[in-house]
């Protein structure tokens, strides 16, 4: 079963993903952007890893069952929440230059 390990692996590095990106995105839509698609995929190889670990259909069906589940909650739950955010008034920040900034880059260029 070192197929299955590598499968939780590929599935751990997705989570390590998202918590970086949960520290380098910009803004709180950003964030739940790159936390929802990490926690995805990495949910899917550690399940794909499961499903080659165990033995027996029930344990295979629950799996299965466990993994559509989690795949129509999270990008709802993820949408829904950025949703409301938007909605309260968090808005995506831009960040806008003054002149003197694109003076210095003309002058350096």
């Amino acid at each position: 079963m070192p197929i299955a390990y590598i499968f939780f692996f590929i599935g751990i590095i997705f989570f390590a993903l998202t918590s970086l990106g949960l520290l380098r995105m910009p803004d709180a839509y950003c964030r739940l952007h790159a936390a929802a698609l990490g926690d995805t995929f990495g949910f899917l190889f550690i399940t794909i890893g499961l499903l080659l670990h165990v033995s027996g259909v029930a344990y295979i069906i629950k799996l299965l069952m466990v993994l559509v589940t989690m795949w129509i909650m999270n990008p709802t739950v993820s949408h829904y929440m950025s949703k409301v955010a938007l909605l309260r008034g968090n808005w995506v920040v831009v960040e806008k230059r003054d002149q003197s900034d694109q003076e210095r880059e003309g002058a350096s260029a």
